[in-house]
């Protein structure tokens, strides 16, 4: 379980894992923001229970309308205006925005002023499967928080280039690196592919931990940071680039 920050900013994108797992995460933080209890979130006061079943009215929860496939810009106006209107029975309001990536352009310009300049008291939690879609001015005001890739049966030719990549990692020169990088910037993998890929990676490199400890160490830090930077960077050139970059 991700160990929730402390203090809490007033606005968080919570990328990576299942659809699932990020809205559990965004419960158990609005729980903490909303808590009475020492130690938050308590999971026993009233507000912590009202959180857990949707009940409490200073928790505003945003998606696409039934028959929609975007959150549209009116939705988010009126998310705005309602953010000015003080709570109801606590000292914060949440909004929960799930899915944050299904906001169109227009929406998501209009979210800008509130995430940025709104009242003290309010709080915004964006949940996306796809962190790249929003605006670059949408993540900046926001603290990013990735839960690792959902569990799966693992892929054998991805467990195959993972060890290739990890061993190349830890024993190849400058440029028998930069090739590899640049053959699998050419494969446009997505986020959560390339995210996965270095998961892997990042798991063969730490059984050659031995091999070498001070290369290891190196290449299992580089790898942990490209893989948070490919949850919300969707450029894998960038992020290989930087990767080449920490390495030599």
């Amino acid at each position: 379980m991700i160990e929730l920050p402390n203090p809490l900013s007033h606005a968080y994108l919570i990328a990576g894992g299942s659809g699932e797992e990020r809205a559990g995460l965004a419960d158990r933080m609005t729980a903490a923001y909303l808590c009475r209890g020492e130690r938050p979130p308590c999971g026993r006061c009233g507000p912590c229970r009202k959180a857990a079943a949707h009940t409490h009215p200073d928790v505003w929860r945003t998606s696409p309308a039934p028959d929609k496939r975007e959150i549209t810009v009116d939705q988010i106006r009126a998310l705005r205006a309602d953010a000015y209107i003080r709570p109801n029975e606590g000292a914060r309001k949440v909004y929960i925005i799930d899915p944050a990536d299904a906001m169109n352009p227009a929406a998501q310009n209009a979210l800008l002023k509130v995430l940025e300049e709104g009242p003290a008291y309010v709080a915004f939690l964006l949940l996306a499967a796809r962190p790249g879609l929003l605006l670059d001015t949408v993540r900046s005001r926001c603290e990013p928080l990735a839960l690792p890739p959902g569990e799966a049966a693992p892929d054998p030719a991805l467990l195959e280039r993972a060890s290739a990549l990890a061993e190349l990692l830890m024993d190849g020169d400058e440029l028998s690196v930069a090739r590899a990088l640049v053959e699998l910037e050419l494969d446009k993998p997505k986020p959560d592919q390339l995210s996965a890929l270095l998961l892997e990676a990042e798991n063969q490199a730490s059984r050659r931990l031995a091999q070498n400890p001070r290369r290891g160490a190196q290449v299992l830090r580089a790898l942990k940071t490209c893989r948070e930077n490919a949850v919300f960077r969707p450029n894998a050139g960038l992020t290989l680039g930087w990767l080449l970059a920490q390495l030599f």
